[in-house]
């Protein structure tokens, strides 16, 4: 498998990706602006409360449906078996996750967690996932129906971003900016039932569901998501508790939230991949599984580096850009939003690139059980370790606590990954292209941060965009005059037409 065969849909969803994060570059400031500190931490943390379970819904089955029904999309009536078979499964997990979420809500709401707001804005948040379960993304995504979902999330994007800048204008307005974000979800699951006649799939409640074969995959992904989902989401957590007011989580939602843009960008691009690595393992091509993970590490790094680079070189500028003119946000509040910046930023990268070898190496090769262990014994330490600093070390800031213990947890996770898939990895990361790319990216940031320094005074927006248009001209230049091997075949292509 050559990359000239991954190129198209690694080209749209990418298109797709970044102009998603412009848009949201647009959207989520203002929204910042408007609702304030306090405000985005109630949503920040509602919105990861209800995400535990979203996971818990969906029981890991997307990841095993993918790769499922990847492997019959050719056969119309296996597929539509398949698609039936987790579709039922899905509906099933999805009602007990929502009895589970609501028992656990009228228990504890006289707590002070679940007083005011929070307690209504869950069960709002919570249509998220009552109404995905008929989205049949996976369908689509093992279909490599990437163009269609490129221009369908391009829609949908747009559409919460006008709308969020009209109704959205003070605190006051918290529960229409959770239900504009909820539209994407009405509108993906609204189109993806309208087309799913159209790609063949037929679904009939006669038909018998089958998936004992499944069962212990299913649990060991759904084991490994929920651990997933509690390393990515218990900083948040933990600062809803340690700071009653969200004042902290607002601050660290708005500091993380251009990292996670990133982090997105590059790990939905782990859907195009494991597609391939799965059709190599199957047909016994070692050679194909290898240019798959070589192209997937070059675009990971070709991201991720400079991405993380001028996010901590710029972070000033971007948490400025957020919050600017707010009356909300105090400058305490702004430093933490600038430290979480400061202090995460690698995540962009070494997050992207453990998901890789998890998605693309272990779950094709049937290695869930590796990852699950590694991540259950991460998020212990990172649990206990993120208390114990927030308590007892730093007890004045939390925040910085709980973003330390965050990125030396991800550079543990690296260090198992690393040693456990050796085989199939370390060659493609430890490479001189890689050292290419890294040296590429340095040079482009002294060099902006130079002619920063000369700059006549501008607004936040168009200081960052002028760094990043000026270094990012640096950084091909560099990759070009380097034959760093994505940019140099690409132009190479471009010149024999």
């Amino acid at each position: 498998m050559q990359r000239k065969e991954m190129r198209a849909p690694v080209v749209f969803t990418l298109i797709r990706n970044v102009t998603i994060a412009l848009l949201s570059f647009i959207s989520f400031p203002f929204a910042s602006q408007a609702l304030g500190t306090a405000a985005m931490g109630v949503y920040n943390w509602a919105n990861t409360f209800v995400y535990y379970f979203l996971i818990i819904s969906r029981l890991g089955i997307p990841l095993i449906a993918i790769r499922e029904c990847a492997k019959v999309k050719d056969d119309k009536d296996k597929l539509s078996e398949k698609v039936q078979s987790f579709f039922v499964l899905q509906l099933i997990t999805t009602a007990l996750s929502f009895v589970l979420l609501s028992t656990i809500m009228f228990i504890g709401k006289d707590t002070p967690m679940f007083k005011g707001d929070t307690w209504e804005l869950i069960f709002l948040l919570s249509l998220n996932f009552l109404v995905g379960v008929f989205s049949f993304e996976w369908v689509y995504i093992a279909l490599d129906r990437v163009f269609y979902m490129s221009v369908r999330s391009l829609a949908t994007t747009i559409l919460a971003t006008l709308l969020i800048i009209v109704f959205v204008q003070n605190d006051h307005d918290l529960f229409i900016y959770a239900f504009i974000n909820l539209i994407a979800t009405f509108v993906t699951v609204t189109l993806n039932l309208l087309l799913l006649k159209r790609e063949g799939i037929k679904l009939s409640f006669r038909r018998k569901v089958n998936l004992k074969h499944l069962t212990k995959s299913l649990l060991f992904v759904f084991g490994i998501t929920f651990l997933i989902t509690a390393y990515n989401q218990n900083d948040s957590l933990l600062l809803g508790y340690l700071d009653d007011s969200f004042r902290t989580s607002g601050a660290y939602s708005v500091g993380i939230r251009g990292i996670e843009i990133v982090i997105t960008i590059i790990t939905s691009l782990s859907g195009i991949f494991v597609i391939r690595t799965t059709s190599a393992l199957k047909n016994d091509d070692m050679p194909a599984f290898h240019r798959v993970i070589s192209y997937s590490t070059n675009i990971t790094f070709f991201i991720g580096v400079p991405a993380v680079l001028f996010m901590i070189g710029l972070s000033p500028e971007i948490v400025g850009f957020i919050v600017k003119d707010s009356p909300y946000w105090d400058e305490a509040a702004i430093n933490n939003a600038i430290l979480a910046v400061v202090l995460l930023s690698s995540l962009m990268l070494t997050y992207s690139i453990h998901d890789g070898i998890y998605q693309q190496v272990l779950v094709p090769l049937k290695k869930e059980k590796i990852y699950f262990f590694t991540m259950l014994f991460v998020l212990i330490l990172n649990i206990v370790a993120s208390v114990l600093l927030a308590l007892f070390v730093f007890k004045d800031n939390p925040l910085f606590a709980v973003a330390l213990v965050t990125l030396l947890s991800e550079f543990v996770v690296l260090i198992i990954l690393f040693i456990t898939a050796r085989e199939y990895v370390v060659r493609h990361i430890f490479s001189l292209n890689n050292l290419k790319i890294i040296l590429s990216a340095g040079v482009s940031l002294g060099l902006v941060m130079l002619i920063k320094h000369f700059l006549p005074a501008m607004a936040y927006l168009a200081t960052v965009g002028l760094c990043i248009f000026i270094g990012g001209i640096i950084y091909i230049v560099m990759l070009l005059l380097l034959k760093e091997d994505l940019v140099y075949a690409q132009v190479k292509g471009v010149k024999n037409g």
